[in-house]
């Protein structure tokens, strides 16, 4: 995605509220297979969303998969 596109929608009344939040819903599935969808605090740096969890959350795999491309 380009930069300006970025902005477009980062821009957008919908995304100025969601960003206004400090709490999300992340969803993802466990190791037996379920779903699961949990409240976790997140925070906005100006250019990332950051959420933030302890090293042995069951919802990270671990170890965590290497970083490229950032």
């Amino acid at each position: 995605m380009q930069p300006n596109k970025i902005t477009e929608v980062l821009n957008r009344p919908i995304s100025q509220e969601l960003l206004a939040r400090d709490v999300a819903r992340l969803a993802y599935v466990a190791k037996d297979g379920t779903p699961r969808n949990v409240p976790i605090a997140f925070t906005w740096n100006g250019s990332h969303i950051v959420m933030c969890t302890t090293k042995n959350s069951p919802k990270l795999p671990w170890p965590p998969p290497s970083r490229t491309g950032s």
